[in-house]
C-alpha cells in the first residue's frame, strides 16, 4: 500500500482516485481484517473530504448569477 497523504494537503481528484482504489481493494476481498479495517477509515476520511469539496463548490456556483443582460454577477453575501 502506497504511502497516505495528509488530508490537508491532497487535491479533490487525488482523493477521489485513491477512494476508488480503496473500494477495488475492499471489493475484491483479498485484504486482511486489519488492512481491510484501516482501508475503510481511510475511505471514509476521502469520502468526507470529497464531499466538503463538492459542497464548496456547489456554494461558490450558487453564488454566481446572470443579470437581465446577460453579464456574469457574483453575489458578494
Amino acid at each position: 500500500m502506497e504511502e497516505k497523504k495528509s488530508i490537508e494537503n491532497i487535491t479533490f481528484e487525488s482523493a477521489l482516485k485513491e477512494l476508488e482504489e480503496i473500494v477495488r481493494r475492499l471489493d475484491n476481498g483479498q485484504e486482511s481484517l486489519e488492512n481491510s479495517i484501516s482501508s475503510y477509515e481511510r475511505a471514509s476520511e476521502l469520502k468526507n473530504f470529497c464531499e466538503k469539496k463538492l459542497q464548496e463548490a456547489k456554494f461558490k456556483i450558487e453564488k454566481i448569477t446572470k443579470n437581465s443582460i446577460g453579464e456574469i454577477k457574483i453575489s458578494e453575501d
